[in-house]
């Protein structure tokens, strides 16, 4: 007789015009949650599909206890999903998993490794099958820039599939940045963190993948979000520049007085202004992005609008356990 672990597992699964892959995807989660816990559940938030994906889970609502969905009014993008679902699970452990990409046999295995007193467990894919050339390649720019400018832990390859702890979780909620980026956060809170290699699945795909341009302004939001070096980056060029333009007008001045026949200086005058406008534009560029976001922050708008929300009959598998002491004993 299996054993179960005594201890309230919430997963946390954002989906997106996911119909064809809805189904398989709960009954081989509900199947390893049954078999490894007595209490658990499975959030399953809906990113404004505009398929019958919502269909799908409505209809699995009768078939599996401790399943629930919520649904966001429109697309709010798979980071503000996930964070609906952390916002209401009730769950000692809480796993998030990409319903496409990640398997629900490694959840005892993450949520194991997180009981053990690591708070935040990762998922780090061994490799990245599938992605074009031009993406590996800016994958490991990106990496290579962000540890040795940004200073950011961010693991490589990580994945979005991870376990948290109650304690994670709780800080994790209270972040309220528009531009959100779980990898990130995860690591910014400070908790003890470490990965687990897998390998990921393709359950969808004929889904598209994200291109390289959206990794590429994902990326430029991360930057902005979560550092100052760009700014620091111009501020140094802003000086370089004034420092040659000095230069420059000292030369202009001892030209002046030193020499009766100037010829027009044509080409130099022309590279002058082609580096200074270029330094200008770079400026504005780096500073227009900063203003934005925080223009968005200062918004102080929700992070989501949730639709409605639905649950299975059974919302407890463990219909004995209660939270609640009866007695206490003070030393």
């Amino acid at each position: 007789m299996t054993v179960l672990s005594d201890c309230f597992v919430s997963v946390v699964a954002p989906l997106q015009n996911d119909a064809p892959i809805v189904r398989a995807f709960v009954a081989e989660t509900m199947a390893v949650l049954r078999r490894s816990y007595t209490n658990y559940e499975l959030v399953i938030v809906d990113d404004g599909s505009v398929d019958a994906t919502v269909a799908e889970v409505a209809s699995l609502l009768g078939e599996f206890e401790c399943v629930r969905l919520i649904r966001l009014s429109r697309e709010f993008g798979e980071e503000t999903a996930i964070t609906a679902g952390l916002d209401s699970v009730i769950g000692d452990f809480v796993v998030v998993m990409l319903p496409n990409h990640d398997p629900p046999a490694l959840i005892p295995s993450f949520v194991e490794r997180a009981r053990s007193g690591t708070e935040v467990v990762f998922g780090v894919r061994r490799q990245r099958s599938g992605e074009s050339l031009w993406v590996r390649l800016g994958a490991s720019v990106w990496y290579w820039y962000s540890k040795n400018f940004l200073k950011l832990d961010l693991p490589r390859n990580s994945s979005q599939f991870r376990a948290l702890s109650r304690q994670a979780v709780n800080s994790l909620v209270q972040i309220r940045d528009k531009y959100r980026y779980l990898r990130l956060l995860s690591s910014d809170v400070g908790y003890a963190h470490s990965g687990i290699e897998y390998e990921p699945v393709i359950r969808n795909p004929d889904k598209a993948q994200r291109s390289f341009a959206d990794r590429l302004w994902v990326s430029i939001d991360i930057v902005v979000a979560n550092s100052q070096h760009p700014l620091r980056f111009v501020v140094v060029l802003g000086i370089v520049g004034g420092i040659l333009n000095l230069f420059y007008a000292a030369y202009v001045i001892a030209i002046y007085f030193f020499k009766g026949d100037v010829a027009a200086g044509w080409t130099t005058l022309s590279l002058q202004n082609a580096g200074m406008f270029f330094l200008i534009f770079l400026i504005l560029t780096v500073l227009s992005e900063y203003i934005g976001h925080i223009l968005v922050e200062a918004r102080q708008r929700p992070l989501y609008y949730v639709l409605e929300e639905r649950n299975s009959p059974v919302w407890i598998a463990d219909q004995e356990r209660r939270n609640v002491v009866l007695e206490s004993h003070a030393d």
